[in-house]
């Protein structure tokens, strides 16, 4: 149920910026078609009020587009990147390909997630499937070996 009403909320959300971003190009547009007519007064005010009126709107639904679609947090699965995660009691294997030499791969561990970036603009974020504490690495032709020791439960 919770879900449910998570998702209408957002939806409303939406349309409530669609409508907002409507309005507010109506009001451009009118002011543009407004100031046009008045300074050049006849037909060709008009027409020239018209073609200003659509480029706005244009314009608007443009921005709209790019911040709601480019300006979101995303988090990437590994889908992208071809390596294998290997998990037993006492630690977690990773293996994969990455791009670029040694001494460009960098490897970050931040709570429940292991980050790894390399050369060419690679950068992965991989989901942890349990608490590590430490973990070593082994590079060797383009392959990526990160073993990550488990935390030990605490009694």
């Amino acid at each position: 149920m919770s879900l449910y009403k998570k998702r209408s909320s957002r939806r409303e959300f939406k349309e409530a910026g669609d409508i907002a971003t409507l309005v507010a190009g109506i009001i451009i547009a009118s002011i543009i078609l407004a100031l046009l007519v008045r300074i050049q007064r006849g037909l060709l005010g008009i027409v020239l009020g018209g073609i200003a009126s659509i480029l706005a709107i244009y314009w608007i639904l443009e921005l709209k587009k790019t911040l709601t679609g480019d300006l979101r947090l995303k988090v990437r699965d590994t889908k992208g990147w071809n390596s294998d995660i290997i998990e037993d009691a006492n630690e977690i294997l990773i293996v994969g390909n990455v791009p670029g030499p040694e001494d460009k791969i960098e490897i970050h561990l931040h709570e429940g997630f292991l980050e790894v970036k390399a050369g060419r603009g690679f950068h992965e974020l991989v989901k942890l499937p349990s608490k590590v504490v430490g973990f070593t690495r082994a590079y060797n032709n383009g392959v990526l070996e990160i073993r990550l020791k488990k935390a030990q439960p605490q009694t």
